[in-house]
């Protein structure tokens, strides 16, 4: 009788326990986990973390998002028990991982640069051995204070950018591809492993902008150039930054010189230097016709255009017309004030202005006798 009041009053109390904490499913497929709280349950300090439009707390469970709300038409909603981590010089656990764990087949600790022209595809590769039941992630920081930003989780691609996107290599490359790369692309990249603590691969992208100008003696971009008629035309062009061996191409009016066999005269002596090239190009007696605009172009760089003025006479003869110009001002200014002075001075005075006068317009060569009517009798 007393075993079976016992038996009946345990069926009882599971009966309520069941009753009273039913499972919810839903709520955990659509829920991350820290994975702190999974291996020891040491709450480390909050690490904020870009995931789409959104911040995170990368220690605490969060809500995944949908696919719609990260404008990624392909994820679908993804279950997970684990969450990468930003890690910190700072937290410092236990890694039960240590001597058996994943690790990093091309990673010696140190940081690796790679360097990408702009407007190709960036591969970033991150191999990793003895992976097991870890999960891989990709980070962006962007610069020292900025909030990292969450790339990847796995084989899902969290980024807000659709040029990012992960593409797993066997055996065990996780490669992140970064298409048309731009400026503000370049950063450094993590690849973190969900170990405790995490670790991490880092990865610095180096975009290359290249950069052409057509440069005057002192090495300063030239916008435009003036030559006397029948004198040699030389422009230099520098290209930094840019695919080797350079190739520079020159252009009048959108035609190339190098290729030109009608004007002659023409010479374009290229310089391969680290990182671009020098390009120096002669016109041997230009003339009116070779005004113009003049290009100087490399393959994936923008132009540079500087307009090229021909004169039909020198340069000093213009300097000298233009003096020539400003002289009879002078001379008729000097006159006036001669006019009102001799109307109240006396004759000494007057004579003095007048071998004044007649030594300016002298030193003017000027023609006097065409001014003595003004004198005064």
């Amino acid at each position: 009788m007393w075993s079976a009041g016992v038996f009946f009053l345990t069926q009882i109390v599971v009966c309520q326990f069941t009753t009273e904490n039913p499972p919810s499913t839903t709520e955990e497929a659509q829920t991350v986990t820290s994975f702190y709280a999974l291996s020891s349950g040491i709450a480390p300090a909050p690490v904020m973390l870009k995931l789409g439009n959104s911040t995170i707390d990368s220690t605490k469970a969060f809500k995944v998002p949908q696919a719609t709300e990260l404008s990624v038409p392909t994820q679908q909603t993804m279950t997970v028990d684990v969450v990468p981590h930003v890690v910190s010089v700072k937290n410092i656990y236990f890694d039960h991982d240590r001597k058996y764990g994943p690790t990093f087949e091309d990673s010696d600790g140190n940081i690796t640069k790679i360097t990408v022209q702009l407007g190709e595809d960036a591969q970033l590769n991150c191999r990793i051995s003895l992976l097991q039941d870890k999960t891989v992630s990709w980070v962006r920081r962007k610069g020292k204070d900025g909030i990292p930003e969450l790339l990847t989780v796995g084989a899902i691609t969290y980024a807000h950018d659709n040029r990012v996107t992960v593409a797993k290599r066997y055996p065990g490359n996780w490669r992140l591809v970064v298409k048309e790369v731009k400026p503000d692309d370049e950063g450094v990249y993590e690849c973190q492993i969900s170990t405790h603590p995490p670790r991490v691969s880092r990865i610095y992208l180096h975009v290359n902008t290249p950069q052409v100008w057509v440069v005057d003696e002192a090495g300063a971009p030239l916008l435009e150039k003036y030559y006397e008629a029948e004198s040699t035309l030389a422009l230099v062009c520098r290209a930094r930054h840019v695919e080797t061996p350079a190739v520079l191409t020159w252009l009048h009016e959108g035609r190339a010189l190098n290729s030109d066999t009608t004007r002659g005269g023409i010479s374009v002596k290229t310089e391969q230097v680290p990182g671009g090239a020098d390009s120096l190009l002669r016109l041997a007696r230009v003339n009116s016709s070779d005004a113009g605009n003049y290009t100087c172009a490399v393959r994936g760089a923008r132009s540079h255009t500087v307009a090229v003025h021909v004169l039909n006479e020198s340069l000093a003869e213009l300097h000298a017309n233009a003096n020539t110009l400003q002289q009879p001002v002078a001379v008729t200014t000097l006159f006036i004030m001669f006019i009102l002075i001799t109307e109240q001075s006396r004759l000494f005075s007057n004579a003095l202005l007048f071998a004044a006068v007649v030594y300016v317009m002298k030193a003017q060569g000027l023609v006097l006798e065409k001014y003595i009517v003004l004198l005064p009798t």
